[in-house]
């Protein structure tokens, strides 16, 4: 069809081009009608080839949003609700490869190998993680450390063997092919030649443009995202997982294209800014009466442990033995709960989003999927407790035992306020105590040493890494659990061994802080439930809430802090309890904050828990929940992408 190789038009005329005249030449008419019958055919064909590897490649993708691919391609090969936009714009991406190469089989060749690679990585990622492929995900290729540490190398090389494997071979059958068909290229004249080089810039040029449309698709009036929502599809923004599923990859990943991180609220203005603004300064000034604490020498410490949970949440889910003793202990004997989490399986970076900025992501699109690199590095400065640490003398510093390169981190630290950064190269000690990454012993030696080395008093961010996956062949004492199929057990139980050995640091940790003469507080939570250690059916078993649940503990090696049975809680709210439960005057952000905990204290996309710790829809939410969450709405979007009238007064010291 478009642009296969042509051999030299004049070359010289060959032994039979001088034959006696006794031969019978063809007719030169009938000559005509061949050749042209032949391109004819041969571009119908080569057409119709990219169509079918259109289809195929779509099917493919979709299959690898499934744990049995093999089921879905005898269940699901037709039945998909926009299989015909799907393939319709695989086709286009095809196209535009052959046209670029001027090669069929050499572009469906590179057209298989990345389809390979796109859905080994979306089957890897929702194994690992819980997670299709995004296009934002596009960032991790600068982080090519961490891929090689999550995924076993000789996963890698195989890999990487197969995909060269498969450009050879499609090369390889298209020689052999145009062996026994000459090419297109070859029965064309100049003229022809020329019309189709022609023909290919069109074609390419045609594809951009409807590929870019494509990348605009949660545009308004977007004419693709028009042509998806014609067939009645339903976009599951809630789970991405099962948006992929029923609405098929392509689909799935032209939704979370590029958007505008969060809805402009009704009637948002400065006028209506600043009366909220005004209403929570009033407030916070009302409670800021008769406190007397206060944060200026003292230490804070908020720990993200990573995948920390409690097994012993889970009714499916059996251990000998509490894995985790200590902390449970001192649930009982300090301020604590359990943290709602906004994933299942992953969100590290959300989770401490939501910890530093008090903005819930639940409140954001469902297309942002990291609202740390879709959102936050793109701002010179982003508000944040960090910068209100800063200002009252705090020394604010991060410390993650693993790759600055992860989530931007080095761009968002910055613009939250942050004056230094410690990844695995600053670090004084980095023992791996048996595991795959730095552990915990060493990650909170780390803290004593900020704490020890600042003559100001620190903010210290912690964001563990000890019990990030893969978690096979790690430690030989593992916690075998019972209620999961074996396959899954052994991973449980090297998990089950590893937030053991955090349980025991983490006690350690406290008593050294116990010891020091400086007051210090620490907010310890898990960011979410591990991957890879539970079946996918632990999910529905146990429901979406008990499977976002993590525990918190807020901590002081001073006065011990009063226990209370909390609702299910956001880490929005973190930070306005440590500051209630040392009695520390709050900013008028804190305030709006209490009163939304009071109605709402936990959010997820779609899920929220009320008062009386029941989880409920919005729509069922009273109208003093209503209008707290109208509040908040609006002066969280004026913080992160609006105008930010808001952010001196509600960051500010309440008069």
């Amino acid at each position: 069809m478009l642009g296969l190789r042509r051999r030299a038009v004049d070359e010289p005329a060959s032994a039979s081009d001088t034959a006696p005249e006794t031969s019978t030449p063809m007719p030169a008419s009938r000559s005509r009608r061949q050749v042209l019958t032949h391109q004819i055919v041969t571009s119908v064909a080569a057409l119709a080839l990219t169509l079918l590897w259109a289809y195929l490649v779509t099917i493919v993708l979709d299959a690898s949003n499934f744990p049995s691919p093999l089921h879905v391609l005898r269940t699901r090969a037709f039945d998909s609700p926009a299989l015909a936009e799907s393939v319709a714009l695989v086709w286009v991406l095809v196209l535009l490869v052959v046209a670029l190469t001027g090669r069929l089989w050499l572009s469906l060749g590179i057209v298989t190998a990345v389809t390979a690679l796109v859905g080994a990585v979306n089957t890897t990622k929702l194994e690992l993680r819980n997670d299709p492929v995004y296009p934002s995900d596009v960032t991790f290729l600068s982080q090519p450390s961490f891929l090689f540490e999550m995924v076993p190398k000789s996963k890698v090389a195989l890999g990487a063997v197969a995909l060269v494997a498969v450009v050879a071979g499609a090369v390889l059958v298209g020689w052999l092919i145009a062996k026994a068909f000459p090419s297109l290229g070859r029965t064309l004249p100049r003229r022809g030649l020329l019309g189709l080089r022609i023909l290919r810039v069109v074609v390419v040029v045609v594809s951009l443009g409807l590929l870019h449309v494509a990348n605009n698709f949660n545009d308004p009036g977007n004419p693709w995202r028009t042509a998806f929502d014609s067939t009645g599809l339903r976009w599951r923004d809630w789970d991405q997982r099962v948006n992929y599923q029923r609405n098929g990859f392509v689909a799935g990943l032209l939704f979370n294209t590029h958007i505008t991180a969060m809805a402009e609220p009704r009637g948002y203005s400065r006028a209506a800014v600043e009366r909220i603004t005004a209403k929570y300064a009033a407030r916070a000034a009302v409670m800021n009466r008769g406190r007397t604490g206060t944060l200026d020498k003292t230490n804070v410490v908020t720990i993200l442990s990573e995948s920390f949970s409690n097994p012993a949440w889970l009714k499916t889910v059996k251990f000998g033995s509490d894995p985790i003793p200590r902390t449970t202990a001192l649930m009982r004997r300090t301020l604590s709960g359990k943290m709602l989490a906004p994933g299942y399986g992953s969100g590290t970076a959300n989770v401490e989003f939501e910890a530093l900025t008090g903005q819930s992501k639940s409140q954001l699109k469902p297309q942002i999927a990291t609202a740390y690199e879709q959102m936050v590095q793109h701002y010179k400065t982003f508000p944040s407790a960090v910068q209100w640490f800063l200002d009252h003398g705090h020394t604010p510093v991060a410390i993650h035992p693993f790759s600055p390169r992860m989530y931007a981190r080095p761009e968002v630290y910055d613009a939250m306020g942050f004056t230094r950064f410690v990844t695995k190269d600053e670090m004084k000690v980095k023992a791996r105590g048996g595991g795959r990454f730095i552990d915990d012993a060493s990650a909170f030696e780390e803290v004593l040493s900020q704490i020890s080395d600042n003559d100001r008093p620190v903010l210290a961010h912690l964001v563990t890494m000890q019990n990030h996956m893969p978690y096979g062949g790690q430690y030989d004492d593992p916690i075998l659990p019972s209620g999961v199929p074996a396959n899954f057990a052994r991973l449980a139980g090297q998990y089950g061994r590893g937030i053991a050995r955090t349980d025991d640091e983490f006690a350690r940790f406290l008593d050294k802080l116990k010891k020091q003469p400086e007051p210090t507080v620490v907010i310890f939570y898990g960011d979410h439930l591990p991957p890879q250690v539970y079946p996918e059916s632990l999910v529905k078993r146990e429901g979406l809430r008990t499977t976002h649940e993590t525990p918190f503990v807020i901590w002081s090696n001073g006065a011990p802090l009063k226990h209370e049975d909390l609702p299910t809680t956001s880490p929005i709210q973190f930070l306005p309890k440590l500051f209630d439960a040392l009695d520390v005057p709050i900013p008028p952000w804190f305030a709006l904050l209490d009163d939304l905990d009071k109605q709402i204290p936990a959010m997820d996309a779609g899920l929220y828990v009320n008062a009386q710790n029941q989880t409920v829809k919005e729509s069922q939410l009273t109208p003093q929940a209503k209008q707290a969450l109208s509040d908040y709405r609006t002066i969280m979007y004026d913080l992160s992408i609006g105008k930010r009238y808001s952010e001196k007064v509600m960051y500010g010291d309440a008069d």
